[in-house]
């Protein structure tokens, strides 16, 4: 028997992990190479992911979550993951995810990631738990599981918090935003714990380096996984770690 109803699995990562397995390269004797995909040797590989999943987790139903093309986070800063444009995509990357829509239950939310999408749905009920090999999930309060170490943890909201406010002063490279340079995870959690977990104290650390408190609350809602408290009637409610002196801002999406 389950501890959780329903698993709610980040797509994007099994999709290319599935893409990327299924391709080799092949030499035509000489220069000449090639590059080949086996399509059905990447349906095998996704259903191994998520069976896998759903075995480990003893879950009777699992969501496969998409992110859309374009995001809030876009929006409020264009070069999003700007580092990853040029990067090769799998080739049956396209065909692969038309597959995925047809064969299971699938979900997909306008402007909105597929980790946001987890986010929502498993901080409003502690019945769900999200699925995710990305160490970002460490700022949800909710139940984890690392499908690539094969580890669950249920992340409290103080741990969540003091995650976030860690990813905020050390950013993430990976998505293309800066936090603090020279301030890594492990050294913005000793500062966290030397000065408090506060955000005052990231503020603070931001202004030592010459920059502002805007900056650092960028890079927050960068970082922040929506959780249920942050979409609501179809809108995104930006982060605010403190009133401000601004009118609560939201996007209409």
């Amino acid at each position: 028997m389950s501890d959780y109803q329903k698993a709610f699995i980040d797509g994007d990562m099994v999709l290319y992990r599935a893409a990327f397995s299924s391709e080799d390269e092949v030499n035509w004797d000489g220069d000449l190479w090639s590059l080949t995909s086996d399509l059905a040797m990447a349906k095998v590989d996704v259903e191994y992911q998520l069976y896998d999943i759903q075995k480990r987790l003893k879950v009777e139903d699992f969501v496969v979550c998409f992110s859309d093309r374009s995001t809030f986070r876009h929006q409020l800063f264009p070069e999003y993951k700007a580092n990853r444009k040029g990067k090769r995509k799998p080739l049956a990357m396209g065909e692969l995810k038309r597959w995925m829509w047809l064969t299971f239950n699938c979900l997909l939310t306008r402007n909105l990631e597929a980790d946001d999408i987890i986010g929502i749905q498993c901080t409003a009920n502690p019945n769900y738990i999200a699925v995710s090999g990305d160490k970002d999930f460490a700022t949800l309060p909710c139940a984890w599981h690392n499908h690539l170490k094969n580890t669950t943890v249920v992340t409290s909201v103080e741990e969540a918090d003091f995650a976030l406010l860690c990813q905020t002063l050390s950013g993430d490279a990976t998505d293309g935003f800066e936090g603090v340079k020279g301030i890594g995870m492990k050294r913005a959690e000793r500062f966290l714990k030397e000065r408090g977990a506060t955000w005052q104290t990231v503020v603070d650390i931001y202004r030592e380096h010459d920059l502002l408190e805007f900056d650092a609350l960028l890079t927050g809602r960068l970082a922040r996984i929506l959780r249920y408290t942050d979409y609501q009637d179809g809108q995104v409610k930006l982060w605010n770690p403190r009133p401000l002196n601004i009118k609560q801002l939201k996007l209409d999406l």
